[in-house]
């Protein structure tokens, strides 16, 4: 009898071991794929972007009619009523483990959005810090459920897959949320986020225009404010101070020849200090292979090695002098 109650005693302790009392089924939650905060009149924005990750798995037939890409949005005080009011109409558990992205209006950046953000996503152990992080003046509501071409997922986008197309043009680097706490928390206390906006009229369908978004220049942020914004053509300097650099073209002109249009590869970039007295300076090295890709008339390759280097050396000084008028140069050493 002793032996019978010690069976049955372990084999009630064992029981409630025996399953996942407190977990979902995947196919009854849904699946958050990007971010958007926005403030307007004292109040938080929040956006939310739902993606069909059945759509990512090649299919024969499909009949065009899928919902590829779904947006909710809440409103609230800080960003956790927000968020909170934004689970009131949710119809599913919301799972953060997939989150790609995350855009912050101008307006949010300059109200501690930044901030905000960072608090909410750092209680959540599903997210991870592999976040890509942008900043932008396009409605939220067109920018999150704006298709790329051929209208593949949204997880193939352009803000949610950057790497992609870094790769073939290295203008703006993609930055994710590690390096934007660990530049919050170094000297200077500023980080550099992508700028992006919502471009038209560039791709045509058979059916219809196409919106594409684009990136539109850099955007320097503290940890609750918003320094400035550096425009597309300002801020071509920031790729050749770039140790992420891959590749990309260049237009050289000059009085001898109408234009030249060069492809830069492998760049390298050494930056070394020299103290004078009290004064701090630094000495910019940069080298690359470099591939003509397009030469219109016979020139001489010593005038045009000249050209590039001054023309790259006009880049970095105008976007250095940009970022100097906002006090931010630190930033996009």
């Amino acid at each position: 009898m002793k032996r019978m109650i010690k069976i049955f005693l372990i084999l009630l302790i064992i029981l409630p071991l025996a399953g996942c009392w407190d977990t979902y089924e995947p196919e009854r939650m849904v699946y958050a794929h990007g971010m958007g905060f926005d403030y307007k009149d004292g109040k938080y924005t929040v956006y939310l972007q739902i993606i069909n990750l059945s759509l990512l798995a090649k299919v024969e037939v499909t009949s065009g009619s899928e919902v590829k890409v779904e947006v909710g949005k809440a409103t609230g005080s800080t960003v956790d009523e927000a968020i909170f009011n934004l689970y009131h109409s949710a119809q599913r558990r919301i799972f953060y483990g997939h989150l790609a992205y995350v855009v912050f209006t101008e307006a949010a950046l300059k109200h501690n959005g930044l901030k905000e953000m960072i608090d909410f996503l750092d209680r959540y152990r599903e997210t991870r810090y592999r976040i890509w992080m942008y900043a932008t003046d396009a409605p939220l509501s067109k920018l999150l459920i704006t298709l790329p071409m051929l209208e593949m997922s949204t997880a193939l986008s352009k803000i949610s897959d950057p790497k992609a197309t870094f790769n073939q043009s290295s203008y703006i680097r993609p930055i994710d949320l590690r390096e934007v706490l660990i530049s919050l928390n170094e000297p200077g206390h500023e980080a550099v986020l992508p700028f992006m906006n919502l471009l038209k009229n560039q791709w045509v369908t058979d059916k219809n225009e196409h919106d594409a978004i684009k990136i539109d220049g850099l955007a320097v942020v503290t940890k609750d404010n918003l320094k400035g914004r550096i425009g597309l053509s300002e801020s071509s300097g920031f790729r050749w101070m770039s140790k992420e650099f891959t590749r990309d073209g260049m237009r050289v002109r000059s009085k001898k020849y109408s234009g030249v249009d060069l492809i830069v590869e492998k760049k390298k970039l050494k930056v070394e200090p020299v103290i004078k007295g009290n004064e701090v300076f630094f000495t910019i090295k940069i080298k690359g292979k470099t591939v003509l890709s397009h030469i219109e008339n016979p020139i001489n390759l010593d005038e045009l090695s000249k050209d590039f280097a001054k023309n790259i050396k006009t880049q970095i000084m105008r976007t250095y002098l940009e970022g100097l008028a906002m006090d931010a140069d630190a930033a996009l050493a």
